[in-house]
């Protein structure tokens, strides 16, 4: 290519913007040089990157981000002095205009210090999980995500409650419990990403790890789609309206070029039935529903406001049916949420100015089915539920950031700067009625009754107050610094806290194909209001019973010493901020043009816990004093084939601990005091491995999914409610779960459309998710049941979306 004339240098300055004239920060810029080697740039915060010193007349760009399609060959027609240049990066979308290619399923970039994984449209869309409606259930394909017996995920090891989860950057966590309870149409979710380790002083309550969403807001195309709109038919012991799980999506301009909106909404029929239960009472029938609504309106080029609203509700009306519930002890829970936000962007030449408030709003019922008493044996129960819960919660958040482009003071620097503000209320009325529990002998006499008294009906307030600063230092090509503080203030522990985090990459190749990052960071843990309010809640008796005299088998129970009062305890000082201390070690190497390979090391230390300690008086005491333990070592290989074929494969030997394992409730009372042992999601080795491929046979799609993880650990309890050994000793089986899908596209009716067939459990492996854990429960004890059997399911959507 020909060089300039003799009178000088060139400049390139140049802004990556998405569809939507939206900045993109992080997208990787190749300047492929005559000589064939190349100079590789990112864009900042702005979307802007810089090329300076250039000789050539014209320059020739390959501009890339996962998510994105990506452009070969962008030329850039070069003249002596300053040059502007505006590249837009199209979404990656199920329509593939001409020349739009896909662009690697990794990127090695040399400024991020965190461990992060991520998802992207196509990839959710084609990975066969068992529920392909459920974007928790697409989570399981990250190594680091964990789904226990009970189908909570956990994040490299954590409590739910400390992993924080953001939705189009605002905070979405349950604002009682601190769980993961938001649902949206996973075909609007654009990606998803999960960062476990060296994370920034941006994210305020991830003492675990942060699951950030991103969902579309529209384009200057309108697009519709809609997925899974015939309803399946179940013809297990009769014929039953199955599951049902239509998606629609619906996109595009109010003004071309200026004002965009999208609308997605799921709704969910979920038929289950339990094989070991009695046919006509082993049926359950879930509805649920989510919509959320997107607006964004470019006020100006550099001004741009969005909005949002989520709504979320479910009904199920025999919650808790499994192998060993039995119908009539089941409840009918209802469950309504929404959230609301607006976010307004300001981008000042490189700095972006970042302020926005959300609202989230929860209400939920729980009601058992009946006023029959409550029995439990060690093998079942039966009766109606003993309890009945109404429960109210919200958020009101407001965040502010400020983030600078770079600067120059001895190398390169970004600043950012935030702060984040929000108030939580949590309101709970119970009422409850005694619980009685039988003996599994052929007496089958009363061995215990548990009884309730005292206020059931309690509110609690929170305010939460913090800050940070943080520096991104780049002294010379191969090396980054990132320095960053963060201050947080909570009304109920009232003290400030001071938590520091630094992290290095060294970069050893010009070429920026290796990288090693080594991180630290202490992180805050809001106390959990769910948890606090036990303590404002009744005060539970249980009487024990002797076995029945047998010269008088029939006669009235007699006591077996003085009934056990235990009473719920928060002491109104004492309790400290529990802190996590997260140290991470990872180097990543890209081989050839299309192979990433990479091992992690990561260690988690959660201090200052909050559990319920037994006192010699019955009284259950919440301190701070568990202390959690996560150790990880990572290794992973991911190549591309090409745009539609991809595998990937990830081996985790991790252990998850804790030194005050028991979480005892009013329901769930085990007498015992605190021990050590393996948290409940403790799975010492897992392998998750995913990808797919075109068959040559009628252009069909081939995807997999496995997974392979230790079996999780549970306790064993008497019929007296005590422990028999350590906590968690005991393991289900092993899990294995092999996924295989098939797809085919074809054209009907000027659309194309794709029909996939799914075998879930290919190798019908026992996976059971319940266990009879009651040593006193005979020939039933360790009888699993539950799990995910073999099973076929059928995705029909619309891929043509305009």
């Amino acid at each position: 290519m020909p060089a300039l004339s003799s009178q000088g240098l060139a400049d390139l300055h140049g802004q990556v913007i998405d569809e939507n004239g939206q900045p993109i920060s992080r997208v990787e810029i190749i300047h492929h040089l005559e000589n064939g080697s190349s100079q590789t740039v990112y864009s900042d915060t702005a979307g802007r990157f810089d090329l300076p010193g250039l000789t050539e007349t014209q320059v020739h760009l390959t501009i890339s981000k996962p998510g994105f399609f990506r452009l070969d060959d962008r030329v850039v027609d070069m003249s002596v002095g300053s040059s502007e240049d505006t590249i837009t990066l199209n979404h990656e979308t199920e329509i593939q205009e001409k020349l739009e290619v896909k662009s690697a399923p990794v990127q090695i970039d040399p400024d991020t210090t965190s461990h992060q994984e991520t998802l992207v449209q196509h990839e959710i869309l084609n990975t066969p999980v068992p529920s392909s409606h459920d974007l928790q259930q697409s989570l399981r394909v990250i190594p680091q995500v964990v789904a226990d017996p009970n189908g909570r995920l956990h994040v490299a090891g954590a409590r739910q409650g400390q992993t924080e989860i953001l939705l189009d950057g605002f905070e979405v966590n349950d604002p009682a419990t601190g769980s993961f309870t938001s649902r949206v149409n996973v075909d609007t979710v654009r990606e998803v990403s999960v960062e476990t380790g060296g994370f920034g002083a941006q994210y305020a309550h991830a003492g675990g790890g942060i699951i950030s969403i991103d969902t579309q807001s529209g384009d200057d195309k309108f697009r519709f789609g809609i997925t899974n709109f015939i309803p399946d038919v179940s013809f297990r012991q009769g014929t039953h309206f199955g599951n049902f799980y239509p998606r629609i999506t619906f996109s595009g301009p109010l003004k071309k070029g200026k004002i965009w909106f999208s609308e997605a909404m799921t709704l969910q029929h979920t038929f289950r039935l339990v094989s070991e239960l009695p046919a006509g009472q082993n049926t359950d029938s879930q509805w649920a529903s989510d919509n959320l609504i997107r607006l964004q309106v470019n006020l100006t080029p550099r001004n741009i406001l969005q909005a949002s609203f989520l709504y979320n509700q479910l009904n199920d009306p025999r919650l808790g049916l499994d192998a060993f519930t039995p119908l009539s002890t089941t409840t009918n829970n209802w469950s309504g949420r929404y959230f609301v936000s607006l976010k307004d962007q300001i981008w000042l030449g490189r700095t972006l100015f970042d302020v926005g408030v959300a609202i989230d709003t929860g209400n939920a019922t729980a009601n058992p089915l009946g006023t029959n008493p409550y029995v439990v044996t060690p093998t079942t129960a039966s009766g109606n539920y003993f309890q009945a819960l109404t429960q109210h919660s919200q958020r009101l958040q407001t965040i502010g950031d400020v983030t600078t482009g770079s600067l120059s003071w001895f190398g390169s620097h970004t600043l950012s700067a935030g702060w984040n503000v929000a108030g939580l209320d949590f309101s709970q009325q119970a009422a409850r009625s005694e619980i009685e529990f039988e003996r599994a002998d052929a007496t089958a006499s009363v061995a215990e009754v548990a009884t309730f008294n005292g206020q059931s009906r309690f509110r609690l307030a929170n305010t939460q107050v913090g800050g940070y600063a943080q520096d991104i230092w780049r002294p010379q090509k191969h090396f980054i610094f990132s320095a960053g503080v963060r201050t947080d203030w909570d009304r109920l522990i009232h003290r400030d806290l001071v938590e520091p985090r630094v992290a290095m990459n060294w970069v050893p190749s010009d070429d920026g194909r290796m990288k090693l990052t080594l991180a630290w960071g202490e992180h805050y843990q809001p106390l959990n209001l769910s948890v606090l309010g036990q303590g404002f809640d009744q005060v539970r008796t249980d009487q024990f019973y002797a076995p029945p005299d047998p010269s008088n088998p029939t006669g009235p129970p007699i006591p077996s010493g003085a009934a056990v009062v235990t009473a719920f305890v928060v002491p109104l000082n004492g309790l400290a901020a529990t802190r996590s201390y997260n140290t991470t070690a990872e180097w990543d190497e890209r081989f050839f043009e299309h192979t990433f390979a990479g091992v992690s090391f990561l260690l988690r230390e959660s201090r200052n816990g909050d559990a319920w300690n037994a006192e010699p008086s019955g009284t259950l005491l919440l301190e701070s004093n568990r202390n959690d333990r996560y150790l990880a070592g990572e290794v992973w290989v991911r190549h591309a084939f090409n745009e539609n074929a991809q595998i990937s494969v990830d081996y985790t030997r991790s252990r998850a601990s804790s030194n005050e394992v028991l979480d005892p409730t009013l329901a769930q009372l085990i007498l015992a005091p605190q021990q050590p042992g393996p948290l409940l999601w403790d799975a010492p080795n897992r392998i998750v491995s995913s990808g797919w491929t075109p068959l040559p046979i009628w252009k069909l799609l081939l995807s997999g999914f496995l997974e392979y993880h230790t079996g999780f650990p549970f306790s064993i309890v008497n019929e007296q409610q005590q422990l028999v050994g350590g906590p968690n000793s005991v393991r289900y089986p092993d899990f294995i779960s092999l996924n295989l899908g098939l797809e085919k596209r074809f054209p009907f009716k000027g659309r194309e459309w794709a029909v996939r067939l799914t075998v879930v459990n290919i190798t019908g492996h026992n996976n059971p998710d319940s266990v009879i854990n009651n040593i006193d429960a005979g020939p039933s004890f360790l009888t699993y049941g539950g799990g995910q059997h073999r099973a076929f399911t059928a995705r029909i959507r619309l891929v043509t979306q305009h």
